[in-house]
């Protein structure tokens, strides 16, 4: 199995493959596909975790890519602009992604969902569940922008706004906070709260958060539909 990332600004996974290998990817993101590539869709996690997903927010099930009868290539991409980080798990190895920036993964790697603390879920925005990955094998997480990553230990600790993170080793841990200066975070635009990590391991951030870029999209394309009307 071969993986190329292509593109600049609005890059996609280009995989191929050989008869009988597969792939898993997030539903709803194939761009194009050979017409030996087989799909099928898969309850993730079986029916409890597909009903776990689906209170995320993010698709009950996953799509399947399986070459059959020869070799087939098959290209996936995000939903919004930005870059593939490339992840390659070592057997027992995890790394936890955001449950919107998860793209596609090697059908040996296994996953599951890492609930959040109430007070994190809620007030920080980030959404309730994270999807726990773990090795061996390749991973690929859709970052908006460009990837920032920070590497945390002792002596470097971070605090993330919480809508621009997209993934991080799972031997870091993170707490939300509220602000220190709520009238900034009111008036200034820059959200209630941040998610502080602390431990030794990699954290990638999207350089555009998520949730300014939908409300962004959406107000742009109000705007639009009112000057044609």
């Amino acid at each position: 199995m071969k993986f190329d990332i292509i593109g600049a600004n609005m890059q996609h996974l280009d995989v191929s493959m050989e008869d009988g290998e597969k792939i898993f990817a997030d539903s709803g993101t194939l761009v194009s596909k050979g017409n030996n590539i087989v799909m099928t869709p898969k309850l993730a996690g079986g029916l409890v975790g597909a009903l776990e997903r689906k209170a995320t927010g993010a698709t009950a099930l996953l799509t399947e890519f399986e070459a059959k009868g020869g070799n087939g290539e098959v290209a996936v991409a995000g939903v919004f602009p930005g870059k593939i980080f490339q992840v390659n798990l070592k057997d027992g190895q995890k790394f936890t992604v955001e449950k919107d920036s998860f793209l596609a993964a090697e059908t040996s790697v296994k996953y599951n969902l890492q609930m959040m603390g109430f007070g994190a879920a809620f007030l920080g925005g980030a959404g309730l569940y994270l999807l726990e990955l773990c090795g061996p094998g390749n991973i690929f997480v859709h970052v908006g922008g460009d990837i920032i990553e920070h590497d945390i230990d002792e002596t470097h600790t971070v605090e993330i706004e919480p809508g621009h993170i997209a993934g991080f080793d799972s031997s870091l841990s993170y707490k939300v906070r509220l602000v220190d200066n709520v009238r900034t975070a009111m008036f200034g635009g820059v959200g209630l709260f941040l998610a502080t990590f602390k431990g030794e391991g990699r954290l990638i951030t999207h350089a555009v958060s998520k949730y300014k870029f939908s409300v962004e999209v959406y107000e742009t394309a109000m705007q639009q539909l009112k000057k044609n009307k």
